[in-house]
């Protein structure tokens, strides 16, 4: 009995200090969503300070829920946490394979693989919006206007020009707009994780049972049913453990969408609570705790999906 509670009272002001790290931002969010809390409301001045006389009930729920940047915003979560996840997982799943193999410079090759991941979000994303994506400064800029101008000398060869008068001037894409923002955010993104799925990958593909792959190429098996037979099935518990975490980091992306476009058409949960919070706390609380509920079912999809998997 004495060997059980030892380690029990050990353990114990670690487990308080969590629970009050995660309870009393919590408890203080779900207070607020509750109550009339505006910072600069000079026509209600009782409203400026968090109190049980401004009780709102559920009306700040309401809001949130009738307001369409609502709903614009989880759409766009789940838009760009859908697509950054299948493309690193694809991405990730093709240059594992690929690297994992013998050769020259493989050492370096694989800390050039994964070090995109540890660069800050904020760094990654002035450095994409800027020296990539930038329609005039950035290499997409320069790659468009060197086509231009390489199919403008075209123009006039004597043999291909008739055909190459008929291509029209290409123009570069601003993916500061509305309607191209989110692509940025996914492209940067999915560059920054896929290094971590593919050290996921990498680790998995060490443990590969290789009498299988020899008694497959005995038996004629082709490349590809290797590859679907064998190395996919192989990687079904690291997919399913990759999704659930980088779904649970990109649910939270703020820094990505604050430097491309400041919400400018690729709003999320995160950034319409930032916006909130600037003014209407009681809002801002309302649609973090619907942030939560959300997170939760993803978690519990994921988990269950996770569990499901690592029982096969």
């Amino acid at each position: 009995m004495a060997n059980r509670t030892i380690p029990r009272l050990l353990q114990t002001p670690a487990v308080l200090l969590l629970l009050v790290w995660m309870l009393v931002p919590l408890s203080m969010t779900l207070f607020f969503s509750f109550i009339r809390y505006v910072l600069n409301s000079t026509r209600r001045p009782e409203w400026t300070t968090p109190s049980f006389d401004n009780w709102r009930g559920f009306g700040n729920f309401q809001f949130v829920w009738n307001n369409d940047s609502f709903w614009l915003a989880i759409q766009n979560s789940l838009i760009i946490v859908c697509s950054i996840l299948f493309l690193t997982v694809i991405l990730g799943v093709l240059i594992a394979v690929l690297v994992n193999r013998t050769f020259v410079g493989l050492g370096i090759v694989r800390v050039l693989l994964i070090s995109p991941f540890f660069v800050m979000p904020a760094v990654n994303a002035v450095l994409w919006i800027n020296m990539i994506l930038d329609p005039v400064l950035g290499l997409q800029g320069i790659a468009v206007g060197s086509i231009n101008d390489l199919i403008s000398g075209l123009q006039s060869a004597p043999l291909v020009g008739g055909f190459f008068s008929l291509w029209p001037e290409f123009s570069p894409v601003s993916f500061r707009a509305t309607q191209t923002s989110s692509i940025a955010v996914i492209m940067m993104v999915t560059w920054q994780w896929t290094p971590f799925a593919v050290l996921i990958f990498m680790t998995s593909l060490q443990s590969e049972d290789q009498q299988q792959k020899e008694a497959a190429i005995l038996d004629g098996a082709s490349k590809w049913s290797q590859f679907r037979f064998l190395t996919l099935p192989h990687l079904g518990r690291p997919i399913a453990i990759v999704v659930m975490i980088q779904a649970i980091f990109h649910l939270s992306l703020y820094a990505e969408i604050e430097i491309v476009s400041r919400g400018n058409g690729n709003k999320n949960l995160p950034y319409l609570i930032g916006e909130l919070s600037n003014n209407n706390i009681g809002a801002a609380s309302a649609t973090g705790i619907f942030a939560v509920i959300l997170a939760n079912i993803v978690a519990i999809f994921l988990l269950r999906m996770v569990g499901k998997t690592l029982m096969e």
